[in-house]
């Protein structure tokens, strides 16, 4: 029972209620208050399960979280990955020395072949020529097509159609 009830109170409600409820229905009253009560306790009892329910998948999912950073926080895992990291930055610092080595020797190519062709051009150079005249033979060099000064001499058309 509980604390603040002792056996006199009870006696005190048992009483009240057979005068107020009757003696013939008092049985009848009596059953209803005790399914009601355990209903309430019923009730009671699903709202703590639920409670606990609850908390155990809280505890879970943690657990869950805490499994997943150990796995994650595997030293074998962060080692895998440092290497591949360090791999990728060889590889990368491969590639660019490859392209240096690459655009070196094209500088170089293009400079051997550019005074080659200067070289050619300065033997060939009538003189007294101008800065027009050797940009004109730098465009021939080049493979630029340069528009001449004069036109042709115009022909009549007659005499290209054979007449």
């Amino acid at each position: 029972m509980s604390p603040g009830i002792g056996m006199p109170e009870l006696l005190v409600v048992l009483v009240l209620a057979l005068v107020v409820v009757g003696p013939q229905q008092l049985p009848v009253m009596m059953r209803k208050v005790g399914q009601m009560m355990a209903q309430a306790r019923a009730m009671a009892k699903d709202f703590q399960n639920s409670f606990e329910e609850i908390g155990r998948e809280t505890e879970l999912s943690e657990l869950r979280r805490e499994i997943e950073a150990l796995k994650d926080a595997n030293p074998i895992n962060q080692i895998h990955g440092e290497l591949d990291k360090a791999a990728r930055g060889a590889q990368e610092d491969d590639i660019r020395a490859l392209k240096l080595k690459h655009a070196e020797t094209g500088q170089a190519e293009g400079e051997d072949a550019r005074s080659d062709k200067l070289a050619a051009l300065d033997v060939h150079k009538p003189e007294g020529a101008t800065p027009e005249s050797d940009a004109q033979a730098d465009a021939a060099a080049s493979g630029d097509a340069a528009e001449p000064t004069e036109p042709a001499p115009a022909r009549p058309v007659d005499e290209i159609k054979g007449r």
